[in-house]
């Protein structure tokens, strides 16, 4: 994640495009009320770190009312998981349907991470890319009315030609989340200096992350000294 002596202060939806101003500010820190309750990352909806694939099965089921057919399984071989991907039809704010995919350790065979994912079914075209960011800006707010781990939250950092990092925050034990929009045209202003950001050749998504242990991922690692 992006920090340092300047900060991207301002994301709004300006004719179809994000538009972000370049403000100079001591970090990239939103500032946070002292009354606001702390967020804690725990996993998403009845699913929780620590579940087997069995009980997050179960969870699943439990809070989208979805059927054994809608969840799939598959495997990340590069970093040895295990994946569960629910499709639900509808999941507010994002628009039209989503992909939820549960990912469980290499070693642990637990949960230890959850990806939101909406757009991956949407054609590309402006409309779709207006829904998709107007989403966005909603779960920013949201994410933003929480406390997070100080000196760890960002918002509306770039971090590719089409993709921009709306909101990402550490809670205050190893979890953190981040919410991420892709396939969009922005423009940025920087000390008086405007750019766009090409057209994007892909369609409009809106994902969010919801990590369990943001420093010691549970993945396949290959020892010292073994090559």
């Amino acid at each position: 994640m992006c920090c340092g002596a300047r900060a991207w202060r301002r994301v709004v939806l300006v004719a179809g495009f994000l538009l972000m101003g370049w403000a100079a500010q001591a970090q990239d820190q939103p500032k946070q009320a002292q009354d606001q309750p702390k967020y804690e990352v725990t996993g998403f909806r009845d699913a929780r770190f620590g579940m087997t694939e069995a009980e997050v099965r179960a969870a699943v089921k439990k809070s989208f009312a979805v059927k054994d057919a809608d969840i799939k399984t598959n495997a990340n071989p590069a970093e040895g998981t295990t994946l569960l991907v629910a499709r639900v039809d509808s999941l507010d704010p994002g628009p039209g349907p989503a992909n939820i995919t549960y990912i469980f350790g290499n070693k642990s065979k637990k949960l230890i991470q959850v990806n939101v994912v909406w757009g991956e079914d949407a054609p590309s075209n402006s409309s779709d890319a207006n829904a998709i960011i107007g989403a966005g800006t909603r779960l920013e707010r949201y994410f933003q009315g929480f406390s997070w781990r100080k000196d760890t939250t960002r918002v509306g950092v770039p971090v590719g030609e089409n993709t921009v990092i709306l909101f990402a925050g550490e809670d205050e034990k190893k979890g953190a989340v981040r919410l991420v929009v892709d396939g969009i045209k922005y423009q940025v202003n920087r000390e008086g200096n405007q750019t766009t950001s090409p057209d994007p050749k892909g369609a409009p998504k809106l994902v969010i992350n919801y990590i369990g242990d943001r420093e010691n991922p549970d993945v396949a690692k290959i020892e010292p000294g073994k090559f």
